[in-house]
């Protein structure tokens, strides 16, 4: 009986050894998350520091979906806050707002390029973002993208935490989803500054970015040395997750 009792618990240990080596990689917990129907919630604030203030100026809720191997929709609404001076003064276009995105379509209520027609909610954009001129000044990176939760996992690892530096081309080389939230921004040499923290789960928790804000003007415009940075959260991983586009009797476009 005693031998048997060895042999049973030594069979629930070796069982449960690979189950405990997925939880302890990162990638692999993702992985496990993923798949048609399941996504993940997310909460933005993107903020302005400079001369050692913090203007906040954009807060954004939304929710992403999944497929088998990363992000196929994302549904998120945006508050902006009005301010003027420096970078504030060139970002009129910088609307509240929700923004549907599916991959190839996206569908706002504050769109990129125009206005909504009178009678209508929304508007199918003739290039499709995650967020359209919000999605341009909040998060850029997704750690919900097993390519680049794994490029943010090279950065200096404390305790559950990894930061480091990449530039937006490096980036755009694995990332879908910046290259939906900055459409006009190929090749661009910015530097982002990140600090990804993992929750006990070994999944992103919280992930903080900064980047240089006169990057979203031109080279001989002076809006000072400040730095854009986005707080995003992270909860219900593998939750889920429906997005659907509007209905068309609503859209233009």
């Amino acid at each position: 009986m005693i031998a048997g009792a060895v042999v049973a618990a030594m069979t629930v240990l070796v069982a449960a050894t690979p189950a405990q080596a997925q939880a302890a990689d990162p990638l692999q917990a993702l992985k496990a998350k993923l798949g048609a129907g399941k996504g993940v919630k997310f909460t933005d604030v993107t903020s302005l520091l400079q001369d050692s203030e913090k203007t906040t100026f954009l807060r954004r809720t939304g929710k992403a979906q999944f497929g088998k191997s990363g992000i196929v929709a994302s549904d998120i609404s945006a508050d902006v806050r009005s301010h003027t001076g420096g970078i504030f003064d060139y970002m009129q276009n910088v609307t509240s707002g929700r923004t549907i995105w599916m991959g190839k379509k996206s569908y706002s209520t504050a769109p990129f390029f125009s206005a909504v027609p009178e009678g209508k909610k929304w508007v199918r954009e003739p290039i499709a973002t995650t967020g359209g001129w919000t999605g341009t000044y909040s998060q850029l990176v997704n750690p919900a993208e097993p390519a680049t939760l794994k490029v943010l996992l090279k950065g200096k690892k404390q305790g559950r935490s990894y930061s480091g530096k990449l530039t937006y081309a490096a980036l755009e080389k694995v990332s879908p989803w910046f290259r939906a939230s900055l459409p006009l921004g190929r090749g661009d040499k910015t530097v982002l500054e990140y600090e990804l923290t993992l929750g006990p789960d070994n999944l992103p928790r919280r992930l903080v970015t900064a980047h240089l804000a006169a990057s979203h003007v031109a080279e001989n415009v002076a809006v000072g040395d400040g730095k854009i940075s986005t707080e995003t959260r992270y909860t219900g991983w593998g939750a889920k997750v429906r997005i659907s586009a509007p209905p068309k009797g609503q859209t233009a476009g």
